[in-house]
């Protein structure tokens, strides 16, 4: 005997390769099988003792020593080597093989929790056993034969057929048959017994159930072998043998053990010859068998089983070998002639043979083999063996029954004169004709297997089989047909009891009913339906003819014992009435027929005799022939009128002073008595076929209170609650009739639906669904609930001593049925309890939940759910359905937050812990031999996880999965069985599920609902780490291994869609998880599972077929093979995973009705609907809407009504069809959403998370993602979480092609809605035609869709807009040769791509520009923004102002009006915002088109600025206050410069698209100016007290426009116009060109004074201040650079260009002199020219130092790599110093430098400008003062002659040789190449000749 594993294996490969039919394990099965053939020899034989290893192992005790078969020398424990001696002595089996038993059993420890290593030995030493057997037993099975074939290939059945055919030769059968005689269940439990080898109850049974089982297969595989290939002489002669020493069991019976029973089976099929009539080619097939290849096969076995040989000690054993072989004796005359010879001396003796079956009563022992062997019916082809030799010996023998039959008749006549002359008849007179019919009932009287066999007794004339099956039924129906001719009294009763087994069908009930009604035409045949109920009715009217005493009542007081019939009548009676419901059970057509048949009346008769005084026996056979007839509804309805017109039970009250009598009085008076209760049980049966099928709520009106309540009030306390206080006479009886009451209680709980009207008062006469009363005790602590609990407690009980006990199956059956009532009452209980609640009713209930949690009166605890919960763990073994319905009550407690400290402290008390979750575990390990049954248990159990992981810690669930208790979550440390002491939990088991998964072999709906606990589990916020970090190092990387297995299907169901969706969510938590916490390979790892390319698709399935569709499917699909040179078959998973899923739409097409209403009927349907219970769609509740119109039906009262009744049914069924049709579509298109989504997710968060993937994996997945969308069938709710997928698909490629160019954007969001051109394509490898593409895609997909998927047009607008800017270029690029013409041509691709769809296309997008969601109107415009700046405005213009869309746009601008002064007026609300964001947008778009000069101009002609300009808005500037960093909402005074900004950037396009000589846009953006005077005014007034760097940036607009608007040359007529100073424009403009030179002193370029500009505007605080201090001196700069432009251009005239002087002849800052004359009144002080000279000084100083800093700043930007860490932390700011690695730091600090040497550059720039303004301002003052030699130039200038000549000598002062040097260096910096700039130098040279003089 070899490892127990090994033995598992075996079977475990047999059962994959043999039933699974799993041919790729072909070749590792033939190598097993090579390697088990000798122990196949040995079968069942243990190695022996040898004394060499048991000292090895007594050694092992002292020193480590090397074991055979283990890697390393050990020691062993003492105990463990003692065990195994012990076990080595017990079985005489090797010690290495008994140790090998005992470490497997210490490992299987968490299998069998309570158990020791040594009990748990034993029961793997008997499961090798079974499982060697079993899996013989399959490989013989499969074997080539006559009977059945496995669907195997040709070289597996070949390989087994040899295999086995070695094996038989080689003496297998000889030892299986002594395997069999000495593996007995007697000597292994003595066995056990002696060496205290048992342990407790289920311990004993799993043993016995193995040794029974094993003998069971070795059975198996001799009868299998027999069936198959039949047996050679030999074999049959020990067979024989063998059999002949089969004892009968202790009561006499001829039936024995199973076992014994399939070996005399396998003796049957030894001798069958029944191929040669169930196939075409029998004869060919036959004469392979031994009985006909070997000649002495025959007379051998004729002469073992003569009489003369050995006589068997089981009689009926002999019996039946010896009919079987006159059978086959017969058979033989089939062979052909040229065989004949051979076995013609043998024919004669086949009835010779039968003579000898006779005698050893070979038909009796038929009919107890099926009496005393239930499984013999659930086993095909034994029941069918049996069904031929009955089938044979009629066909084949017709005469010898004939000749039965007549002694059959002598018999009954000798009866009949021994009857007649009052003697007893001998006891020796021969009923063989009586014995086969008997047997023949007892064959076919139950058909579980629906096999149908009965129906071969039956002829048609329209039978179309073979010719041979035709003349064999021919034969069987004379048979039938004969057999009841001129029937004698003592065959009446066995041909009634044959009749009715052969009606056990459908079709085999109506050809009874024809024949029995075919009987009673023409003829007085005792076998007809007009004998059987004339014959009831003279009866019943014989009873009724009887003087009785008076008395009100129907009942009849018994006169004579039986009514004047015999016993044998009655029994004939019973027979009849048996008969009479097998047809009217089986046949709908003949129910109807007996029942509405005016002349039979059988409904009348048989109530008739039940309330008159008749045996018990016929009177419960009555009440159950009632109970067939109520399967129709109609008859149901008539039933019970009847039964309510004869009160059977009393329930009118009655004026008569005698007690009302019925089957109340039986019960309490006869059947208590007696201890028999027939009767009661036959009523309950009536009762519940009644309740099945209807529920009249009007029954007894208008004689009492209508309803059914006094039938239910018997049952419940008449019945129910004294059944446990009664005495029985069998202890089944009880069983009996608490299931038959408990589950008429459950049928009236199904029937119920709670409505209002049940719970509101009624009348006393108003009719109650009897469901209710029921309902309102099962939420009382009522007696009715106390019973139910008592018959669980009681049913667990006896369960729990795991022995099988006479009423079993009605106890496992009763308990069933409470426990459908309590899962129907939690259904209901909600919805009720609701209901009392909301009506204010005084009823008084409870839930549930809380009377299960309450105490047990019997045991003093609350253990009512722990009796419930041990269902459970007898599941899979025993009552899988019981299993079932525990598990949903076990879900629904522990599903109530209050009472998991309860549960937890029941359920966790030893021994309960262990029966209780390792009962669940087992649950969901095991192989159900029913799958339905597993698979809804598992289905439920793994609910019931899901719901109670959310639970607040510690609960229920937490325990089942293996968590502490008494620790946080968070800190549970997850092990594998066995480790620490761990024991096997329910997560160890959802994990073994979902491994066997990628198996194929386990169950989708099961597998679907493990992958969502397992997703609820990594969801929950403390649950997930130590779960994810089991996964990955307890498990092999879990989630890895199931990702490489994805996707599970080409074409998955929807379990495998849910099943894949809930898994990439689980893989996209771990990949989140993971990189939060920092482990960023295993991150990688899982999305290079997802991203890499290991399955291919052939290019000629249809999925690639699909691909070739025209259109832009088509040109997606070849893309990216041209692209990069990728085979297009190659497909990446997650591509693999997208190609599984259908996005077409489906829809169920509404049904054509001509008597519903299709309005009404979708309301029903609406009404009807309930929402999921796992959060799907709502669907139609079928069973309410069946319900609904049924109830609807039965109101329908009136002719029409009636007669429309079948068509309306009819339609109801098509209704039913289209509800169950449409709630298939919905559960299939949230499954696809739900798989689409969880696939979005998942890329998404590989996107956002890590960095292993490609950009070629993106461009595929947005070219499939369009592919896929495109088409004309795409469904848009499908379609939207794609379109989500597709922008950050986009923005990640961006994202990719910036960190390549080392962008300062590092946010990805940013990054994505960042307008700087790059040239991103090149970077990220795309060519331009791929580019092409996925724009075609994108813009085919908007205008696929239509106006009312905005959310869909949100993001493929903004998807396209990353497309475009993708294609995007930089300007300075463009000028450096090659590359600016490649990278230009690719920005003209992707927006001619665009507008090749021209008018469409942009009349989408300026229609959602103007309409619509708000957000579709930003992304429009932007988009529109992104087209106009990377394409020529023309067209988009053209369009533009062709259909009035700008006119339409300045109008919804103009509207904004008010909504933008509540921003900055009012309190601000988040909704407000959008106005703002709507604003920003328009103006943006505006912005775009000023760019350029025909953009401008229509801009102009449509009047913007003027619209602007009469904008209330601008005028509302608040007061500057702070904002809160954090804030979420900025501050009025923010969201003013919001609005004010977009203006000013308008301006300042439109001023530079139409030039600077345009002299109309410079007259309105002066006239918008001049519109908001006042917050122009405030603006540039608050420029001397700067508060922040808003204040700096508005000011730095504000002056850029000035300087723009107030150009040199501008307005000479106005200027000239109105010297009387009267001009009101020009003393605006002139005001604000006076504020803007009074504010040039406080900018000028300083350090001190840049720096206190810092200091007050926070930018030292700022975490990113080195940036923050370049922006803001950059910001500084340019004020001071647009003021230097707005003097520069006060110093125009209309005349003369500089022909005034607005300074004062003066170097000193403080200085100030005389107003401005000229025109303009005085009104402020002057400034002095010594500022202009102060800024030159600054501007010099900064620009030198500033290139500087430049050089130092690149030099480190060079080796940032090796910089020390100090001066690293200098660059980056204190969260990222704190907190990264020093790469993270280096790399934060290269982005910083480039930043700050970029800000440098800008601010050396604008030095330089600031430079040259400035110079050229001092050379035209100086030259003004210095030439001043008269008076009236003096005046002119506004200097005199004194302060010329001050002016004249202050120069040298002021501007002296260092001041002189200052700028030459200066120049030097602002050069080209190191050469000095020649302006500046120019300058210089002219100020200095002047200043020589």
């Amino acid at each position: 005997m070899t490892s127990w594993t090994s033995f598992k294996d075996l079977l475990k490969l047999s059962e994959s390769v043999i039933l699974g039919r799993n041919h790729e394990l072909f070749p590792d099965f033939e190598s097993m099988l090579r390697k088990q053939q000798g122990n196949f020899y040995a079968i069942l034989k243990n190695p022996e003792k040898d004394s060499k290893y048991r000292d090895l192992l007594k050694k092992a005790v002292k020193e480590p020593v090397q074991i055979p078969g283990w890697q390393t020398a050990q020691t062993l424990p003492a105990s463990l080597v003692n065990e195994a001696c012990i076990l080595s002595d017990m079985y005489n089996l090797d010690e290495l093989v008994a140790l090998s038993l005992l470490v497997h059993g210490e490992e299987q420890a968490p299998i069998y929790p309570g158990l020791k290593r040594g009990l748990i030995s034993v029961l793997l030493y008997y499961d090798a056993k079974y499982s060697q057997s079993t899996a013989l037993k399959l490989i013989v099975q499969a074997e080539r034969g006559v009977h059945w074939t496995y669907s195997l290939t040709d070289d597996v059945l070949n390989f087994l057929t040899q295999y086995t055919n070695q094996l038989f030769e080689s003496g297998l059968f000889e030892r299986l048959l002594d395997v069999h005689s000495e593996f007995t269940v007697t000597k292994e439990m003595e066995l056990l017994s002696t060496n205290q080898a048992l342990g407790p109850p289920r311990h004993r049974r799993q043993l016995m159930d193995y040794i029974k089982k094993t003998r069971m297969s070795i059975a198996d595989i001799i009868f299998s072998r027999a069936a198959q290939r039949g047996l050679s002489l030999a074999q049959t002669l020990r067979l024989i043998d063998y059999l002949s020493e089969v004892e009968p069991d202790k009561e006499g019976q001829p039936s024995g053990e199973m076992s014994n029973v399939i070996l005399l089976l396998a003796l049957l099929y030894a001798f069958d010859l029944s191929v040669i009539h169930r196939h075409d080619e029998g004869e060919e097939l036959a004469k392979d068998l031994p009985i006909v290849k070997d000649k002495s096969y025959v007379s051998e076995i004729s002469k073992v089983l003569d009489r003369s040989g050995k006589t068997w000690k089981n009689p009926g054993y002999q019996g039946l070998a010896q009919l079987a072989w006159a059978t086959t004796l017969a058979a033989l005359r089939s062979i052909p002639e040229k065989a004949e010879d051979r076995f013609r001396q043998e024919f004669e003796q086949d009835e010779h043979f039968v003579d000898l079956a006779l005698a050893n009563k070979a038909f009796v022992a038929i009919s107890e083999l099926i009496k005393n062997n239930s499984l013999l019916i659930l086993e095909e082809f034994y029941i069918k063996r049996l069904h031929y030799l009955l089938t044979d010996l009629i066909v084949l023998m017709p005469l010898k029954i004939k000749e039965l039959r007549n002694k059959a008749e002598e018999t009954a006549r000798t009866l009949i004169v021994y009857e007649q002359e009052g003697l007893v008849p001998p006891a020796h007179l021969p009923q063989h004709f009586e014995n086969l019919l008997e047997a023949i009932a007892s064959v076919y009287n139950e058909d579980p297997l629906d096999l149908n066999l009965c129906l071969e007794f039956w002829y048609s004339s329209d039978y179309h089989g073979p010719q041979r099956n035709n003349a064999r039924q021919m034969a069987l129906n004379k048979f039938v047909r004969l057999a009841g001719d001129l029937l004698p009294p003592s065959l009446y009763i066995p041909y009634t009891r044959m009749l009715g087994s052969l009606a056990n069908s459908p079709r085999a009930a109506h050809y009874v009913f024809n024949l029995l009604k075919q009987n009673g035409v023409g003829q007085a045949s005792t076998v007809s339906w007009d004998h059987f109920f004339s014959t009831l009715a003279r009866y019943l009217a014989n009873l009724r003819q009887e003087t009785f005493p008076v008395q009100d009542t129907v009942y009849r007081q018994r006169g004579t014992a039986i009514g004047g019939i015999t016993a044998q009548e009655m029994v004939g009676f019973q027979e009849i009435l048996r008969l009479t419901r097998i047809v009217a059970s089986h046949d709908d057509v003949a129910r109807v027929s007996l029942a509405e048949n005016p002349v039979w009346t059988p409904l009348v008769t048989f109530l008739g005799l039940v309330t008159c005084s008749v045996p018990l026996l016929l009177k419960a056979d009555l009440l159950k022939a009632l109970s067939a007839f109520a399967k129709s509804r109609d008859i149901a309805s008539t039933l019970w009128y009847y039964v309510e017109m004869a009160q059977v039970i009393p329930t009118a009250p009655s004026t008569s002073k005698f007690p009302q009598r019925g089957i109340h009085t039986d019960l309490e008076e006869v059947e208590s008595r007696s201890e028999e209760y027939p009767v009661s049980r036959g009523f309950l049966e009536l009762l519940n076929a009644l309740v099945e099928v209807d529920v009249p709520l009007h029954l007894g009106a208008p004689n009492r209170t209508p309803g059914i309540d006094p039938y239910v009030k018997f049952v419940v306390e008449s019945v129910l609650m004294k059944s446990h206080s009664r005495a029985y006479k069998k202890s089944s009886d009880k069983w009996q009739i608490c299931e038959l009451a408990v589950k008429f209680l459950h049928k009236l709980l199904m029937r119920y639906e709670p409505a209002v009207g049940d719970i509101q008062h009624r009348e006393r006469d108003a009719p109650q669904q009897p469901g209710y009363s029921v309902l309102v005790a099962m939420l009382q602590d009522s007696p009715l609930l106390k019973m139910i609990l008592y018959l669980i407690e009681e049913s667990v009980r006896h369960f729990d001593e795991y022995v099988d006990f006479p009423e079993r199956k009605a106890c496992e059956r009763t308990a069933l049925s409470c426990l459908n009532i309590f899962n129907r009452c939690i259904q209901m209980q909600e919805i009720f309890l609701e209901m009392v609640r909301s009506e204010g009713s005084s009823l008084r209930v409870t839930s549930l939940g809380t009377l299960l949690l309450g105490v047990n009166q019997r045991t003093n605890r609350p253990d009512h759910m722990l009796k419930i919960a041990k269902f459970v763990s007898y599941g899979s073994e025993y009552m899988p359905d019981h299993a079932v319905e525990a598990a949903s009550i076990l879900a629904f407690v522990a599903s109530i937050p209050s009472a998991q400290q309860q549960l937890l402290a029941l359920f966790t008390e030893e021994p309960n812990d262990v029966i209780i979750r390792h009962g669940i575990v087992e649950i969901l390990d095991d192989a159900f031999e029913n799958e339905e049954q597993g698979r809804k248990v598992k289905l439920c159990l793994l609910k019931m996880l899901q719901q109670g992981v959310n639970l607040p810690h510690p609960s229920l669930v937490h325990f089942l999965l293996g968590f502490s208790i008494q620790k946080p979550l968070q800190k549970s440390q997850l092990q594998n069985p066995g480790v620490y002491g761990t024991p096997k939990n329910c997560l160890h088991s959802l994990l073994n599920i979902l491994d066997e998964n990628l198996k194929g072999l386990v169950d989708a709906a099961v597998v679907m609902e493990g992958y969502k606990l397992l997703h609820v589990i990594l969801s929950h916020g403390t649950m997930s780490y130590p779960v994810l970090r089991f996964l990955k190092g307890n498990l092999r990387n879990f989630l890895v291994r199931h990702g490489e297995a994805l996707p599970f299907s080409a074409s998955p169901t929807m379990e495998q869609q849910n099943s894949t969706a809930h898994l990439l969510l689980c893989i996209a938590i771990d990949i989140r998880v993971s990189s939060l916490r920092g482990s960023t390979s295993q991150a990688q790892k899982l999305a290079s599972v997802i991203f890499t390319s290991e399955r291919t698709v052939d290019i000629a399935d249809g999925e690639a077929g699909q691909r070739r569709d025209a259109g832009i499917s088509n040109l997606l699909s070849r893309t990216f093979a041209s692209i990069t040179g990728m085979p297009f078959v190659s497909r990446p998973r997650v591509l693999a995973l997208l190609d599984s899923v259908d996005v077409s739409q489906l829809a169920v097409p509404i049904p054509e009705l001509e008597l519903f209403d299709l309005g009404q009927l979708q309301s029903l349907l609406k009404e009807c609907e309930m929402p999921s219970e796992d959060g799907g769609p709502s669907v139609v509740n079928v069973r309410h809407l069946q319900r609904r119109v049924e109830r609807e039906l039965s109101a329908l009262e009136g002719t029409m009504a009636l007669a429309q009744r079948q068509a309306i049914m009819q339609e109801f069924k098509i209704i039913l069809k289209y509800s169950i049709e449409a709630n298939g579509v919905k559960q299939q298109m949230w499954t696809r959403r739900c798989f689409i989504d969880s696939w979005r997710q998942l890329i998404e968060t590989i996107l956002l998370s890590t960095t292993n993937y490609s950009n070629d994996i993106l461009v595929q997945i947005i070219q499939e993602v369009l592919r896929k969308c495109v088409q004309d069938s795409a469904s848009q709710e499908l379609n939207q979480p794609l379109c989500g997928l597709l922008v950050i698909a986009v923005t990640s490629l961006r994202v990719q092609a910036m960190k390549k160019q080392e962008s300062e954007l590092t946010d990805s969001l940013v990054a994505f809605l960042d307008e700087r051109r790059t040239d991103l394509l090149s970077e990220i490898g795309m060519s331009p035609s791929a580019l092409r593409v996925i724009l075609k895609g994108i813009v085919e997909w908007i205008l696929k869709t239509g106006p009312s998927a905005q959310r869909i047009r949100i993001n493929l607008y903004t998807a396209l807009i990353g497309c475009l800017r993708l294609s995007a270029v930089n300007p300075s690029r463009d000028s450096r040769g090659l590359g600016g013409g490649i990278t230009a041509g690719l920005q003209a691709i992707g927006v001619e791509t665009v507008l090749e769809y021209g008018d469409s296309f942009l009349s989408a997008l300026f229609r959602d520009s103007a309409s619509g969601h708000d957000v579709q109107r930003m992304l429009a415009l932007s988009l529109l923004d992104t087209i106009i700046s990377q394409a020529p405005i023309g067209p988009v213009a053209s369009y533009a102002a062709k259909h009035g869309y700008i006119r339409h746009l300045l109008d919804i601008l103009s509207g904004l009006d008010e909504s933008l002064i509540s921003l900055v007026c009012q309190e601000l609300s988040v909704m407000a915002m959008k106005y703002l964001q709507l604003y920003s947008s328009i103006m943006s778009f505006f912005t775009r088109m000023a760019m350029t000069s025909r953009g401008s101009q229509l801009l102009l002609d449509c009047n913007l600025l003027g619209r602007l300009s009469e904008m209330n808005a601008f005028s509302h500037r608040p007061q500057a206050g702070t904002m809160d960093e954090y804030a979420f909402l900025s501050s009025p005074f923010h969201r003013f410069q919001e609005i004010l900004f977009p203006a000013f950037s308008l301006c300042l396009a439109m001023l530079s698209g139409l030039g600077s000589e345009h002299r109309i846009i410079r007259e309105q953006v002066l006239g918008f100016l001049l519109a908001h005077s006042e917050t122009i005014s405030s603006i540039l007034r608050s420029g001397q007290t700067l508060n922040d760097l808003h204040h700096l940036e508005e000011l730095s607009l504000l002056t850029n426009v000035i300087s723009k608007a107030t150009n040199i040359g501008i307005f000479p007529e106005v200027i000239h116009k109105g010297a009387d100073g009267t001009n009101e424009i020009r003393d605006q403009i002139e005001r604000l060109q006076t504020i803007c030179l009074s504010l040039l002193p406080a900018y000028v370029p300083t350090d001190v004074a840049i720096d206190r500009v810092l200091r007050f505007s926070g930018v030292e605080d700022d975490p990113n201040s080195n940036i923050a201090r370049h922006k803001a001196t950059s910001m500084y700069l340019q004020v001071c650079l647009n003021l230097l432009n707005i003097v520069m251009n006060m110093t125009a005239d209309g005349t003369r260009i500089y022909s005034r002087t607005v300074f004062t002849a003066s170097f000193t800052m403080a200085d100030f002199g005389a107003a401005f004359t000229g025109t303009r009144p005085q009104t402020t002080r002057s400034v002095a020219l010594g500022v202009v000279v102060n800024i030159i000084s600054a501007a010099a100083k900064r620009l030198k130092t500033t290139e500087v800093a430049r050089d130092t700043l690149s030099r480190k930007l060079e080796v940032v790599e090796s910089l020390p860490v100090d001066e690293i932390n200098q660059f980056v700011s204190k969260m990222i110093s704190e907190g990264s690695s020093i790469s993270e730091k280096r790399e934060a600090a290269r982005q910083t430098l480039t930043k700050v040497v970029e800000s440098q550059v800008v601010e050396i720039t604008q030095c330089r400008f600031i430079l040259e303004v400035s110079l050229v301002l001092l050379w035209k003052h100086m030259e003004a003062f210095v030439s001043t030699n008269d008076t009236m130039n003096a005046s002119r200038l506004n200097i005199s002659f004194d302060a010329s000549f001050r002016f004249k000598e202050d120069i040298t002062h002021y501007l002296d040789e260092t001041f002189y040097k200052q700028v030459e260096e200066a120049s030097k910096v602002s050069g080209t190449a190191g050469k000095p700039d020649d302006f500046n130098l120019l300058f210089i040279r002219r100020i200095r000749k002047i200043a020589q003089g």
